[in-house]
């Protein structure tokens, strides 16, 4: 069997057991929320701990990450850094960047009001647009035209685009803008980040909680059309769908295209974490649901022993286990893992696509959520 016949063969896997249940259901004409008062689960309860257990700690984290990262750039002076130095930021810019696999999956409310997602992590990012910015004497983030040239992969050019004591040196040169340009990316992205968790604490948070129906519009919409969008789009796609080639005619990798490619060694530790930030949603902790956190894995088992309840809740389990298990055979750097192993890559993104048929088909349908957002992949 070869790898595209697997992948077509895990890209429709469990789709028409647990679907054919919903057809039914909707066909016959059914109101998806006509049976609430027969489940058992308060959905009001679920998106308090959510939002106060999940989602606001994952902004947190960012905040203090980026924080202390702008804060190490800020007390740089030119004609004073040393490799050492380099490399401390290096780090940072690492424990900012995993802390924002967290953070991306929430792209409703405050932070796409605020344009976070792109703001904060479009890739592939734009090298010689950096290099030409960081000449300017003036920058003003947040703009159509440097969306590709901003935020984490921005960062990752300027600290990786030399080893450490080459970038040492050409930052102590005033000439080269590279230190102020990185202060001001790291310093917009830190503003950004506050101003959305500060949006979440002051007002939208009890907003959000107070919302508890499933119509467009409401916070489980909300929420549920994020978490598939940046999951298919930003996870399944950006990470390794288009780089390995899969999603083309041709088949041809794009190792140009992985996420962090300057630093070639993080890019399938940032699969694996965003993988990670999707359980973390559905369990509604970090133990695969075995505390009584609220998930979404209890608001399927409320629905009962039925396929689309219960059933579907352990092929979703299974299915993120087989995932992780499966990021777990690549290895870094994925940008030469995508050429010399395509096969194996392809077998992968099987995995994943597996999981948009669940959580975005099954799923959505379960919870009786409206998908909001449109994708030109294919489910």
């Amino acid at each position: 069997m070869t790898a595209l016949t697997q992948f077509n063969d895990k890209a429709g896997l469990r789709f028409w057991g647990p679907v054919l249940p919903l057809l039914l259901l909707l066909l016959s004409g059914c109101d998806p929320d006509a049976g609430d008062d027969s489940v058992n689960f308060d959905r009001g309860a679920y998106l308090a701990h959510t939002a106060d257990n999940i989602i606001i700690p994952a902004y947190t984290d960012f905040l203090q990450k980026s924080s202390l990262l702008s804060g190490s750039l800020n007390a740089m002076t030119i004609g004073t850094i040393e490799t050492q130095d380099i490399e401390a930021v290096r780090e940072s810019l690492h424990q900012a960047y995993t802390a924002w696999q967290h953070v991306q999956l929430f792209d409703f409310g405050p932070a796409i009001s605020r344009a976070l997602l792109v703001t904060t992590n479009t890739f592939p990012t734009d090298p010689a647009k950096i290099a030409e910015e960081a000449l300017a004497t003036s920058w003003t983030g947040g703009l159509p035209g440097n969306l590709d040239s901003s935020g984490l992969p921005a960062l990752e050019w300027l600290f990786f685009e030399n080893d450490a004591a080459t970038t040492a040196a050409t930052w102590n040169d005033q000439a080269s803008g590279r230190l102020l340009h990185a202060q001001r990316l790291a310093t917009f992205m830190t503003e950004e980040a506050n101003a959305v968790l500060t949006n979440w604490i002051v007002e939208y948070r009890d907003q959000f909680v107070s919302s508890t129906g499933t119509e467009a519009g409401s916070s489980m919409g909300e929420l549920l059309n994020a978490f598939n969008r940046v999951y298919e789009g930003n996870i399944r796609k950006g990470k390794l769908g288009l780089p390995s080639g899969i999603m083309t005619f041709s088949q041809t990798p794009r190792p140009e295209l992985v996420e962090a490619p300057h630093v070639a060694v993080w890019s399938v530790g940032f699969l694996m974490e965003g993988l990670k930030a999707c359980a973390h949603v559905y369990y509604g902790d970090e133990s695969n649901g075995n505390t009584d956190d609220l998930g979404l894995d209890d608001y399927l088992k409320s629905l009962g022993d039925v396929a689309y309840g219960e059933g579907l809740h352990n092929d979703i389990a299974a299915q993120l286990n087989s995932a992780e298990t499966s990021i777990a055979t690549m290895e870094d750097p994925l940008a030469s893992f995508v050429v010399e192993q395509q096969a194996a890559s392809f077998d992968v993104y099987a995995e994943l696509q597996a999981l948009v048929v669940l959580w975005k088909v099954d799923m959505m349908s379960s919870l009786g959520v409206l998908i909001t957002y449109q994708d030109n992949d294919g489910d």
